[in-house]
C-alpha cells in the first residue's frame, strides 16, 4: 500500500498532467463516448446559441402561437341550427342563425392579431441577439479556465523543475537544505493550485453548454482557437449613429404597434355584431301553407361599453411605449459605458502581452540560470517565478476582460463585432 504523501502525490500529479495535456489529445483519448469533450470555436458558439439557444426556442413557441392566433381572430362564427315542433301549430320548424360582422369587428381583430404575430417574431430576433451575447460570456468564462488552468500547469511543472534544481544543488554541497524544503512546499502549492484549476474548467464548460443549447457533439464543451472580436477606429463612426435600429427597440415599437391594434380592435368590439335569421314552419294547420319568417337581431351595447377592455388596451400600449423608451436611454449609456471599459482594458491587455510579459520572461530565465550557477539566491528566484505567474495570468484576463466589454459594445450597439469589423447581427 502507497504511504499516504506518496498517494496525495501521485493524484495531483495526474491532475496536473491532466490539465497541461493537449485539448485534442484528452479528446482523443476519451474515445466516441457521450461525454467526450467537443471543441468548439467563438464563432460557433455564437451561432449554435443563436439557433438553439433555450431562450431561442422558447421564442419561437410564442411566435408559433401568435401565428396560429391570426386564424383563431379570424374565425367565423358557425351557424346555429334549430329545430322546433308543436301539437297544434307547425309539426315541423326549423330555424337558422348567422352572426355577422358588419362593421369591421373582425378585420380589425385580425390585425391586432398580426400585430401580435409580427412582434412575436421581432422578439424571436431579439431573444437571438441576446442568447449570442450569453454564449459569448460563456465561452470566454470557458477560456478563461483553460488558459488559467493551462498556465498553472506550466507553474507546477517549473515549480518541479526548481524543486529538482535546488536537489541537486544540495547534494552537490552547493545548497542548503531549507532550499530543498521551500522549493519541495513550492512544488505542492503549484500541484495544488494547478489541480484547483483544473477542476474549475468542467464548470465552466456546463455553463457554456447550457448557454449554446442541445445538440452539437458531446456533453463537454472544449473551446478552442482565440476570441476574436475586434473594434477598429473607423467603426466607431457607425456605432455613435445611435442605436435606432438595435433588435431591442425593433420590437419595442412592433409593441407599441400591437398595443395600437388592440385599442382599435376593442373599441370596434362595441359595435353589434348582426345576426341573420331565418325560420321556416313546415305542415302549420292554421296556416293556408308553409311559411318563411326571416329577421335580424343584435346586442344592445347600453350596460357593457367595453370601457374596462379599451382601458386595458391603452394601458399596454403605454406600458409598450415607456419600455421602448426606456430601451432607448439603456442601451445608449450601456454603449458609453462598454467603448469606455473596452478601451481601457484593450490597451491593458496590449501593454502587458507586449512590454510587460517579454521582460519578465527574460527575467525568469535569467535568474534560473543564475541560481543554477550559484549567482542568484533562490528568494529572488522564487519572487521572478511568482511574479511572471501573476503576470501571465493577468494578461489572459485583460484579454478575458477586453473580450467581454466588446461583447457588451455589440449588445448596447446592436451590431456584431466578429469576422471583421461592425456588420448587421
Amino acid at each position: 500500500m502507497l504511504p499516504r504523501l506518496a498517494l496525495r502525490d501521485l493524484v495531483l500529479a495526474v491532475l496536473a498532467l491532466w490539465a497541461a495535456a493537449p485539448r485534442t489529445g484528452r479528446a482523443q483519448q476519451a474515445g466516441p463516448t457521450a461525454d467526450a469533450a467537443s471543441g468548439i470555436s467563438l464563432l460557433a458558439a455564437r451561432a449554435a446559441a443563436a439557433a438553439r439557444a433555450p431562450d431561442v426556442t422558447l421564442a419561437r413557441s410564442r411566435e408559433e402561437i401568435a401565428r396560429a392566433q391570426v386564424d383563431v381572430a379570424g374565425a367565423l362564427a358557425n351557424p346555429t341550427v334549430t329545430l322546433t315542433t308543436a301539437q297544434k301549430t307547425a309539426r315541423l320548424g326549423t330555424g337558422l342563425s348567422l352572426p355577422v360582422p358588419l362593421f369591421g369587428q373582425r378585420a380589425t381583430a385580425v390585425g391586432a392579431a398580426r400585430s401580435d404575430a409580427d412582434a412575436a417574431g421581432l422578439e424571436v430576433e431579439a431573444t437571438r441577439y441576446e442568447a449570442r451575447w450569453s454564449a459569448t460570456l460563456a465561452w470566454l468564462d470557458l477560456w478563461e479556465a483553460q488558459e488559467r488552468a493551462r498556465l498553472l500547469a506550466d507553474a507546477a511543472a517549473d515549480a518541479a523543475h526548481v524543486a529538482t534544481i535546488a536537489d541537486e544543488k544540495f547534494k552537490a554541497g552547493t545548497a542548503a537544505r531549507v532550499e530543498v524544503l521551500r522549493t519541495g512546499a513550492d512544488r505542492e502549492r503549484a500541484r495544488a493550485e494547478a489541480a484547483l484549476a483544473a477542476a474549475v474548467v468542467p464548470a465552466a464548460a456546463a455553463r457554456l453548454a447550457i448557454a449554446v443549447g442541445p445538440g452539437g457533439g458531446g456533453t463537454r464543451w472544449v473551446a478552442t482557437g482565440r476570441p476574436d472580436l475586434a473594434l477598429a477606429e473607423a467603426d466607431l463612426v457607425a456605432l455613435q449613429r445611435g442605436t435606432t435600429d438595435h433588435p431591442i427597440l425593433r420590437w419595442d415599437r412592433a409593441r407599441i404597434a400591437a398595443g395600437a391594434a388592440h385599442v382599435r380592435a376593442e373599441q370596434r368590439a362595441r359595435w353589434p355584431v348582426i345576426t341573420a335569421d331565418v325560420t321556416a314552419n313546415w305542415n302549420d294547420p292554421s296556416l293556408p301553407g308553409n311559411d318563411l319568417i326571416g329577421g335580424l337581431s343584435f346586442e344592445a351595447p347600453v350596460l357593457n361599453l367595453r370601457s374596462g377592455a379599451i382601458a386595458r388596451a391603452r394601458a399596454e400600449q403605454k406600458l409598450a411605449e415607456t419600455t421602448a423608451e426606456t430601451d432607448q436611454r439603456r442601451l445608449a449609456a450601456a454603449l458609453v459605458d462598454a467603448l469606455g471599459r473596452a478601451a481601457g482594458a484593450g490597451e491593458r491587455a496590449r501593454i502587458l502581452a507586449d512590454s510587460v510579459l517579454p521582460a519578465l520572461d527574460q527575467a525568469w530565465r535569467m535568474n534560473e540560470e543564475g541560481y543554477r550557477d550559484g549567482r542568484v539566491d533562490l528568494l529572488r528566484l522564487l519572487d521572478a517565478q511568482r511574479v511572471r505567474l501573476e503576470t501571465r495570468i493577468a494578461v489572459v484576463e485583460a484579454e478575458a476582460a477586453w473580450q467581454r466589454a466588446l461583447a457588451d459594445v455589440e449588445r448596447a450597439a446592436g451590431v456584431s463585432l466578429g469576422g471583421g469589423g461592425v456588420h448587421a447581427p
